[in-house]
């Protein structure tokens, strides 16, 4: 009885880290086979990869105050600095827009310069909320100081009108371009769709995804949300263009 029990016992003593790691491998085989899963639906599905994207938590900061021209910029206070980048001219500017509650009155003076119409060069005054909304949304996805691609900022009622008449862009009647309230942009390293997502998570004025030219548009005017995908709409039979909350701007 003794010898039974005794190679009984052996012979359990053996089989225990056999039993263990088929254990342990019946809890991980499904979580890998989920991740797996997680992965391949991540990479057909661009919406879901970026959901997956950690955001910082921050919030677009109260309107500032703009200077008079006899006053000095405050010595003290969080700096706000924008880089700009227009890829096709090469022209690039670099600047603190902004320290603590006060906007600064040359550095805003580059910026419009610098996002006039690059179709006669006019240039406008900003809302230097647009610049906040911009500075915001790289903390959001934590690319704070990144240099932001700007494919378009104001646009003349005149390059406008000639751009929906062309029929080569997605330009709307009345444009928040115009008011020099918005940007299309995008950002090196940044999915269009993470920026997008991190620009409605602001929650301030528009926000237009174009997947296929994978950029996006955001801007200071009314709330709202859009999609501009042109072959879905050929595909759906119809010219409406996809949007949640109202037409683009």
């Amino acid at each position: 009885m003794f010898f039974t029990a005794s190679l009984r016992s052996a012979l359990f003593s053996k089989k225990l880290p056999a039993l263990c790691a088929l254990a342990l491998f019946c809890v991980a085989a499904p979580a890998a086979n989920a991740a797996t899963h997680h992965r391949s639906l991540a990479r057909r599905h661009p919406r879901l990869r970026a959901l997956a994207h950690v955001f910082a938590d921050v919030t677009v900061p109260g309107a500032g105050l703009l200077l008079d021209e006899d006053e000095e910029a405050p010595a003290d206070g969080k700096q706000y600095e924008l880089k700009l980048v227009r890829a096709h001219t090469n022209e690039m500017v670099d600047v603190v827009y902004r320290i603590g509650d006060t906007y600064i009155p040359e550095a805003l003076d580059k910026l419009n310069t610098f996002l006039r119409d690059s179709h006669n060069q006019e240039v406008s005054e900003y809302d230097p909320r647009e610049f906040d909304v911009l500075h915001t949304m790289l903390a959001k996805v934590n690319k704070p100081g990144s240099v932001i691609d700007i494919l378009s900022g104001y646009r003349s009622q005149e390059t406008n009108d000639a751009l929906r008449e062309s029929g080569k862009t997605n330009a709307a009647k009345h444009s928040e371009h115009i008011e020099a309230k918005a940007i299309d942009l995008r950002v090196d390293g940044v999915p269009a769709a993470t920026l997008r997502d991190a620009a409605l998570e602001l929650g301030v004025g528009g926000v237009g995804y174009y997947p296929k030219a994978q950029f996006v548009h955001v801007d200071v005017g009314p709330v709202r949300e859009w999609t501009y995908a042109p072959h879905a709409r050929k595909a759906r039979g119809h010219g409406r263009r996809r949007s949640r909350r109202s037409k683009r701007s």
